[in-house]
């Protein structure tokens, strides 16, 4: 056991840095109102594979206004999106996000979505977010996640369950599973490497110092 693994599930500082399992820094924080034209961008960017797999049913082609006006409702314990970016390329829009919703109907549970740019994919980002998103949940008494997830993302649905999540629906195309909101590394179940990848990703960040960004 290491000592972060005892400690209360933390608030993390709405910004700090780290770095991907490649080496490369990325500061983390929370998004803003502003960032929008940034998402909108990032979302451009995306692959078809990518927004089929977002979007199952569906495949927009844009953020709408009314998507992005979204944004002016964060407000970190409802309603909670971290970003994350590379600092040695500001031109890009941003490595990825992921957010939460409580569910009005569920008080202590919300939906969950992470979404990673296709360069980054595999390096790490998403667990990254993800981790993100258990210890502010955690925080503001969010004890579980649901997340609608495309069939064909079967590397994702198969990196849930091994973490524990749970079947709870499907409709065309989409599985729906539940996860329960884990506080701090020693709550991730580590008996395969989704989880043990988690639990060292969370130690990582429940040591992470403030940043001004």
């Amino acid at each position: 056991m290491f000592p972060f693994d005892y400690f209360a599930s933390r608030a993390l500082p709405p910004a700090f840095k780290t770095e991907l399992g490649n080496g490369t820094p990325i500061l983390v924080r929370h998004v803003r109102p502003e960032d929008a034209p940034r998402l909108k961008e990032g979302f451009n960017r995306l692959s078809h594979l990518a927004r089929r797999r977002h979007f199952p049913g569906e495949e927009p082609t844009e953020l709408t206004d009314e998507q992005l006006k979204l944004l002016s409702q964060v407000d970190g314990r409802n309603y909670v999106i971290w970003g994350a970016q590379n600092p040695r390329k500001p031109d890009e829009p941003g490595i990825g996000i992921a957010r939460y919703r409580r569910l009005d109907e569920e008080p202590d549970a919300a939906d969950v979505a992470i979404t990673v740019m296709d360069p980054y994919q595999g390096t790490g980002a998403g667990l990254v977010l993800h981790a993100c998103l258990h210890f502010t949940a955690h925080h503001n008494g969010i004890r579980a996640f649901y997340y609608d997830v495309s069939g064909e993302n079967e590397r994702f649905i198969r990196h849930l369950k091994h973490l524990g999540a749970e079947h709870v629906g499907r409709v065309v195309g989409v599985t729906r599973l539940k996860l329960p909101v884990f506080a701090r590394a020693a709550s991730v179940p580590q008996y395969s490497a989704s989880g043990f990848k988690l639990a060292r990703t969370m130690r990582r960040l429940a040591a992470a110092p403030a940043i001004a960004a």
